[in-house]
């Protein structure tokens, strides 16, 4: 069973692969890449969209800041 901060920690990883892509980070980076980033990004939840629906619905989203307080912690972790 994925827990409201999994659930939120995997969408806030995934907002920043494609913020990456969007914008052109790294030599993988195609037209067609960029653009697919750019459009799936266009209604992606901001922060803001994510901490006011984990007021609304906790059992569904944790709060930004605690997702990515974990998820910095696990990647200094395994650095």
């Amino acid at each position: 069973m994925t827990t409201p901060q999994e659930r939120t920690r995997a969408v806030l990883g995934a907002r920043d692969l494609l913020e990456t892509l969007a914008h052109g980070r790294g030599a993988y980076c195609t037209d067609l890449v960029r653009t697919l980033a750019f459009s799936l990004l266009r209604h992606y939840p901001l922060d803001v969209d994510i901490d006011v629906s984990a007021l609304a619905v906790p059992t569904l989203w944790s709060s930004c800041f605690t997702s990515t307080v974990l998820r910095e912690g696990k990647s200094h972790s395994n650095s």
